[in-house]
């Protein structure tokens, strides 16, 4: 497994907290796998995109992988057409975003929760076999699309424990690859999960509404903020612009993604982010990007690492955000065909409710 597999990898779902130890190291670089059988729940900032995007992972067990092995497709694959750059610049569909963003009047009390439903499509990838560690081995990886609708209630100060919902879906043939066995074996159905806050958490990596509120309100600061030390600045992945590297662009790229997801950002804060994130080198729009749950509208985005581009989507009309997309665009750094769809996520819903459903299972990590 190169650099570059575990950028598209990282970069393609959001960071968890494990269900253990031995899956710490790889949460925090968003490697999220089938391998152990467990999914991912609540998800910390990007160690990459969508960011780069694109929004929950358990552990695995990596080998280096030297080829990619030969493979028969097999399955439901999801293939779209190339991204069509639009004739729009940037800072024009996210000034509009922003402008949309500032007229929002949701303003949770401390005492409250934000509620967010949205629909999400990730990769599950498995290196190697856990039983040999055999440096080059290519015959037990795997990847596939794993699906879910999800709920989740957070506290809006961060202090109380909260609350997610994982319906899990029909998974699909990840493009180029054939879906394995393991795909159908493993978390069917509807799961609760009891979310705990986390006491003297570092304001850094708080993505709670009452942290979000104290970050700046003004594009150039909120920029500032993006390259210096965004939420969860601490689990990324150092930024560098040397070649191979993860660049300081890619970084602020991740940092604003971290905010958006599954989450719900202040108006004012939501509108410097949207701003500044038109400043990041790389970004461009793309025309007739479609959601997770069918909706079409504009893609905002930058290619990442690894081959994939990383959109946040915007309706055409309202430009509210509705959700994140994984595109590949190089089929080589990506090892899958140009034009896959391989992340897909929706917000269908952000209210306010007093109070979560009442979880009495084991807690999955701090939120």
């Amino acid at each position: 497994m190169n650099n570059d597999e575990i950028e598209m990898v990282a970069g393609i779902r959001p960071d968890v907290p494990p269900y253990g130890p031995e899956a710490k190291g790889a949460a925090r670089r968003g490697l999220a796998a089938a391998a152990v059988g467990r999914r991912p729940l609540w998800r910390r900032p990007y160690t990459v995109m969508l960011a780069g995007a694109l929004a929950v992972a358990a552990g695995v067990t990596v080998t280096v992988t030297v080829t990619a092995p030969e493979r028969e497709v097999s399955g439901t694959e999801v293939v779209v057409a190339m991204p069509e750059i639009a004739p729009m610049s940037a800072s024009e569909v996210l000034g509009r975003a922003a402008r949309a963003a500032a007229r929002d009047d949701l303003d949770p009390r401390d005492d409250q929760f934000v509620k967010v439903e949205s629909q999400t499509m990730y990769g599950s990838f498995s290196f190697g076999d856990p039983g040999t560690g055999a440096v080059g081995d290519t015959k037990s990886e795997s990847r596939y699309l794993y699906r879910s609708k999800r709920v989740i209630w957070q506290s809006a100060d961060g202090t109380k424990d909260g609350a997610l919902k994982i319906e899990y879906l029909e998974p699909r043939a990840y493009p180029g690859w054939p879906i394995p066995p393991k795909a159908y074996d493993n978390d069917r159905g509807t799961q609760w999960h009891r979310l705990p806050a986390c006491a003297g958490q570092p304001g850094r990596t708080r993505t709670d509404y009452a942290s979000l509120k104290k970050l700046p309100t003004d594009a150039e600061a909120m920029r500032a903020h993006l390259y210096t030390g965004g939420p969860g600045d601490d689990l990324k992945i150092k930024a560098t612009d040397e070649p191979g590297g993860k660049s300081r662009d890619a970084v602020a790229w991740t940092a604003a993604g971290d905010m958006l997801r599954e989450n719900y950002m202040p108006p004012a804060q939501r509108a410097a982010l949207f701003e500044a994130v038109g400043t990041i080198p790389g970004v461009d729009v793309v025309r007739d990007a479609e959601d997770a749950a069918g909706r079409r509208g504009i893609g905002v985005g930058r290619v990442g690492q690894a081959g994939v581009r990383e959109d946040l989507i915007f309706d055409s009309e309202t430009y509210e955000l509705l959700g994140e997309r994984g595109i590949v665009v190089d089929e080589k750094a990506a090892e899958s065909p140009a034009g896959s769809l391989v992340a897909s996520t929706a917000q269908l819903s952000v209210t306010v409710a007093d109070s979560p459903p009442e979880v009495k299972d084991d807690a999955a990590g701090c939120l």
